[in-house]
């Protein structure tokens, strides 16, 4: 059997139990006659004492004299007062003993953190050239042009300078922007002079080399202005067949929106 405190609890229980049975069961006429009063108050201050020691054989014991010194309840009685019975001393840490107390957070809940997928980096469109002097503000190649020749100084002209390896759009004297471009080689080589634009195409393929010609403004009969794919891959270490080739696809498309049918094309 077990003795420890939580058996202590339980006879003070029973104590407490029988006490109050014992009220319960006092007889009218015990207050009226003054039978059993004595005995009934000696026994209660009795198992008051018992229950002081905490000793379960003493409670217990008590517990028995208190209930044999009660007299019973006649039938149809009404019960003493409670007052005329002394109170049990308290027991410390009896309601500590029933409790069930729920225990508290000692850390405080963290975020959950979600990993965040990096972005790739973007890497910036190579700066363009923008002319000086003469040509300050105007957009242009990586290729700086050079002085501009006199026959493109009237009219809408495509000015193309094969030293520089440069192309403005110019109106009416005044240059409207530029871009880089290649020629021909030694064996096709591309020819100088002064023409006209007599055919545009936007989606050509060139019948002679099978290869796709963008954006194609013809001048001397094969040759012509337009977007080499090979030019923009490749550079300067390949060359065209005699036209004149562009490796800027936003450039040679808006030249060939402003050009029209007649424009003069000078290349130097």
């Amino acid at each position: 059997m077990r003795t420890s405190g939580a058996g202590k609890g339980g006879a003070l229980i029973a104590v407490a139990g029988a006490v109050a049975l014992g009220v319960t069961g006092c007889a009218s006429n015990s207050a009226n006659s003054g039978e059993g009063k004595g005995s009934t108050h000696d026994a209660v201050q009795q198992a008051a004492a018992v229950a002081a020691t905490s000793s379960p054989a003493a409670v217990n014991g008590a517990a028995d004299t208190l209930t044999s010194s009660v007299p019973n309840r006649p039938a149809g009685g009404a019960a003493s007062s409670p007052a005329a019975l002394p109170a049990l001393p308290a027991v410390a840490g009896a309601a500590a003993r029933n409790s069930n107390p729920v225990p508290k957070l000692t850390t405080k809940p963290q975020p959950i953190l979600h990993p965040t997928k990096p972005t790739a980096p973007t890497t910036p469109a190579p700066p363009k050239n923008t002319g000086s002097n003469w040509l300050s503000g105007v957009p242009l190649g990586h290729n700086t042009p050079g002085a501009l020749d006199p026959r493109c100084k009237t009219g809408r002209v495509i000015c193309i300078d094969m030293s520089t390896h440069t192309l403005l759009w110019v109106v009416n004297g005044k240059v409207q922007y530029g871009m880089d471009v290649r020629f021909g080689d030694e064996n096709n080589p591309t020819r100088k002079g002064k023409f006209d634009i007599y055919l545009k195409m936007e989606h050509c393929i060139s019948t002679i080399y099978h290869t796709s010609m963008p954006d194609a403004m013809f001048f001397s009969g094969g040759e012509a202005v337009h977007f080499s794919i090979d030019f923009a891959t490749y550079g300067y270490a390949h060359h065209s067949h005699g036209c004149v080739n562009v490796r800027d696809r936003a450039a040679v498309a808006k030249l060939f929106a402003d050009t029209r049918l007649g424009d003069s094309v000078v290349v130097y």
